[in-house]
């Protein structure tokens, strides 16, 4: 019998309210070079497009296993001031905020929210179409 972790995550396992942890995201050397090879150098001040990545990487690493065919919609995003720096772990909380099933399809609204140096950095909600 699969362990709970390791079942696929459906439409009906979602709980509004339901909290999916924190996963911590190193703002590393890898990640700043691999940012400058799109972007061209960048200062020491971590940038919000870097936010948005540890938010999906959280996301993604989160709730695992999921079903192929999932669609994100839309996210929404608000930054906060931030002396996040490259270097700094940014930690990323996800929670599921909301579901419904409108027009024959599964829709779940997750909560983001991400910390670095325990100051909130950004927040925001990643809104899917769940396949299963």
């Amino acid at each position: 019998m699969p362990e709970e972790n390791d079942k696929l995550w459906t439409f009906d396992r979602f709980a509004p309210g339901q909290d999916f942890g924190t996963i911590d995201i190193q703002m590393d050397e890898g990640r700043r070079t691999n940012w400058a090879r799109v972007f061209g150098p960048s200062t020491g001040r971590l940038p919000r497009g870097m936010l948005v990545t540890a938010m999906m990487e959280a996301y993604i690493a989160a709730i695992q296993p999921r079903p192929d065919g999932n669609v994100h919609a839309s996210q929404q995003l608000s930054f906060r001031p931030s002396s996040a720096q490259w270097g700094d772990r940014v930690s990323v909380t996800v929670s599921c905020a909301d579901k419904e099933v409108r027009k024959g399809r599964n829709w779940v609204r997750f909560g983001i929210t991400a910390r670095s140096g325990g100051e909130v950095v950004m927040t925001g909600t990643i809104r899917s179409i769940w396949a299963a």
